[in-house]
């Protein structure tokens, strides 16, 4: 069922940095990779929109489509962060002058089947391969003194990398998507007002996290609903990405229980919470979530 989902699904950690005559604390950027027509763009995240900032040439796969397997040569479609940041002598030579390793393959590819490593966005020590659309083994490849440029907007763990099989203006505005907003605020609010049947209601059949599906989610989460009296979750910095297969909403997870009966506090925790959401039924669902602890 995954495997379908996958194919007509909505559209890690995903904020921005910003570059040093802008205020890191205020700018939110992504990076937008169109495969067809081969342009990597640096766009501000604003007011829901993406705001171009800078726009350049980018080498693709050898092979033409959505990563599938280890060794196809083909650009994986989807949205990722940067995991880790090499330059000379620690980098190849044949990688340039830096390299930034993507979170392939992501929640979503591990569920939906997906291999391979090693996918980076790098520049090269041979310029003439940038002449060519499709001439890289998977990665994104870009020339040394335009990757130097681009890392000024990376923050790794943050910055989101959204590569698109062709991006249109439906995805260009994804922090105002009315039908995912009201997704999200109704999920936070089943979940508080602990509804357990309105709150696995926002959940895919496919739906796999902590080693628990659909089934073993619901009968975890119920248990927590007999311990706990209360609970909030307190959402900040919510950010909404689309992508052709899945959305991914990202925030910062406040959260406070209080426990039945004495009515001390049961567990409070902040961190990042990480929503991978497919469309099933024509309806958005959570198929995957992960939380990463910042505190307590």
């Amino acid at each position: 069922m995954l495997k379908n989902a996958l194919s007509w699904g909505i559209a890690g950690l995903l904020f921005a940095h910003a570059g040093p005559a802008l205020a890191a604390d205020k700018l939110k950027t992504a990076i937008l990779v169109d495969k067809k027509q081969n342009t990597l763009q640096v766009v501000e995240y604003k007011n829901g929109r993406y705001v171009l900032l800078k726009k350049y040439h980018a080498t693709l796969g050898q092979v033409k489509g959505d990563k599938e397997e280890e060794g196809d040569l083909k650009t994986p479609e989807g949205i990722y962060t940067f995991k880790s940041r090499l330059t000379p002598p620690s980098l190849k030579p044949k990688f340039g002058a830096m390299a930034f390793y993507l979170s392939y393959p992501n929640t979503f590819d591990q569920m939906a089947g997906r291999t391979g490593f090693d996918i980076m966005l790098h520049a090269t020590d041979a310029p003439e391969r940038l002449q060519q659309n499709y001439d890289s083994q998977g990665c994104v490849v870009v020339k040394n003194e335009e990757i130097r440029e681009i890392q000024q907007w990376v923050r790794l763990g943050l910055t989101p990398i959204l590569i698109f099989p062709e991006l249109t203006d439906e995805f260009m505005a994804p922090g105002q998507d009315g039908k995912l907003k009201a997704f999200f605020e109704s999920w936070i609010k089943a979940w508080e007002t602990q509804g357990i049947d309105a709150y696995i209601g926002h959940y895919h059949t496919d739906f796999s996290a902590q080693g628990k599906n659909k089934t073993q989610w619901k009968a975890f989460k119920q248990s927590l609903n007999q311990l706990y009296a209360s609970i909030s979750i307190g959402p900040e910095d919510v950010m909404i990405y689309r992508h052709p297969k899945y959305s991914v909403i990202t925030f910062t997870q406040n959260y406070r229980s209080k426990l039945r009966g004495k009515g001390g506090w049961g567990h409070r925790s902040r961190g990042t919470k990480i929503l991978y959401v497919a469309e099933e039924a024509g309806q958005p669902k959570i198929i995957a979530e992960t939380f990463t602890n910042l505190m307590w």
